[in-house]
């Protein structure tokens, strides 16, 4: 009887279910946040794009402190989890994922973005205070803050589908992320040397700043990836 019954094996892809699980806990957040203050994210763009370069102060109402909060952890959810499906589903990395340890591999990269995000936070600071200029250190962090509360946004139906489409497009849904990386993280840059220009801190310390806290650890991410 078991000779004539052939035994089919059922393969989980736990690729999937750690997208699907990252994306509905990104979901419950964003409705908690639509609850309690439904303009935050206007709020985002317009401060990004519009006061940045208005020579107003920026605006950070300190009665939303906690959803920016929350949005941060959305933000670190989300991009992570956007790095993780590209790792899956682009075909272009070296990174293996064994089977079975594919959420620990999730958890690594959430775990590095996250650790990056502190120190990178905490060394502007550091900077700031360190040359007086706390005020725009603290609205650097911001706008850095502000940039990836919008990548989130933008990467959650990009990873969502990966999984459920074709492997040619998912890497056209990976490259439409990496173009919205470019261009938001290509406009916080020239953010940043128009502020610096304006603040009369345009030196070769600023740059080498730039280049150790911005240009080295994409170079590093890129070198271990390929």
């Amino acid at each position: 009887m078991y000779e004539l019954m052939p035994i089919i094996d059922r393969v989980k892809d736990w690729n999937a279910l750690i997208i699907l699980v990252m994306a509905v806990v990104i979901a419950v957040l964003y409705i908690v946040i639509r609850m309690i203050y439904p303009d935050f994210y206007r709020m985002v763009a317009y401060r990004m794009f519009v006061e940045n370069f208005s020579g107003r102060e920026i605006t950070k109402p300190t009665d939303v402190s906690s959803i920016e909060a929350l949005t941060t952890i959305i933000s670190l959810l989300s991009i992570s989890t956007m790095l993780f499906a590209a790792v899956c589903y682009s075909g272009l990395t070296t990174i293996g994922l064994e089977y079975g340890s594919e959420w620990k591999t999730m958890l690594k990269i959430l775990l590095i973005f996250s650790a990056f995000n502190f120190g990178r936070g905490l060394t502007n600071l550091f900077f700031g205070f360190l040359f007086r200029i706390d005020k725009y250190a603290a609205n650097y962090n911001t706008l850095i803050l502000d940039t990836e509360r919008i990548l989130s946004f933008v990467f959650v139906p990009l990873f969502v589908f990966c999984p459920f489409v074709s492997a040619v497009t998912a890497k056209i849904l990976i490259w439409i992320a990496f173009a919205a990386v470019v261009l938001l993280v290509g406009f916080q840059y020239v953010t940043f040397f128009f502020h610096l220009v304006k603040n009369k801190f345009l030196n070769h310390h600023s740059i080498l700043y730039f280049c150790a806290l911005e240009v080295l650890p994409m170079l590093v991410v890129i070198k271990l990836a390929f």
